[in-house]
């Protein structure tokens, strides 16, 4: 009986360790992250832009090809926004066992920041019937993903260019929010 007790005990630390080496990888791997986004610099940005080379068909008469150049200023936390929402609608690794928020048929089709708010301009396909449950992680996943951006307090999202008053039917989005605000803006049925 003492020989299986002491082997019980040895098989839950080992447990318990394995458990807390990964929850503290895990924690590694986000900070890493953060510490990349922090640190990420461009070739050619100042004061928060990037200056970005695109070259463009500058053929005259259609015999002789040649391009040209065109160069813009890109804002940085635009930039970033942009990633992270495409970022959420790809989902979670295939190795995650996290689900994703948005359905995968959904696609970005813009996303700008003024005087501290992000417009997140989503296809038709985002606008979904959803649990309560459901929607509040979704709505927790974007403003808390996009929270890391300095240039951000609130979110609003539109369809279709179209500001909506619900994404998923539980919760009035008709006004931008931040991450603090989802309770409160609970729809009651």
């Amino acid at each position: 009986m003492n020989k299986k007790l002491a082997a019980l005990i040895c098989i839950l630390t080992i447990l318990l360790s394995a458990m807390l080496v990964s929850c503290k990888n895990k924690d590694k791997i986000s900070l890493n992250n953060k510490e990349k986004l922090e640190n990420l610099q461009f070739k050619n940005e100042k004061d928060g832009y990037v200056d970005i080379e695109l070259y463009f068909d500058a053929s005259k008469d259609g015999k002789k090809e040649k391009t040209a150049l065109e160069e813009r200023l890109i804002d940085k936390q635009e930039l970033l926004g942009e990633i992270i929402i495409q970022e959420l609608i790809k989902g979670p690794s295939v190795k995650s066992e996290l689900k994703p928020i948005l359905p995968k048929e959904t696609r970005l089709l813009s996303f700008s920041i003024n005087d501290g708010i992000a417009s997140i301009n989503l296809s038709k396909e985002a606008k979904v019937q959803m649990t309560p449950v459901k929607e509040k992680a979704c709505l927790e996943s974007i403003s808390s993903s996009l929270g890391v951006l300095k240039d951000i307090n609130k979110i609003q999202i539109l369809v279709e260019n179209k500001g909506i008053d619900t994404l998923g039917g539980n919760y009035d989005i008709s006004t931008p929010f931040s991450k603090d605000e989802i309770d409160t803006r609970k729809i009651k049925h």
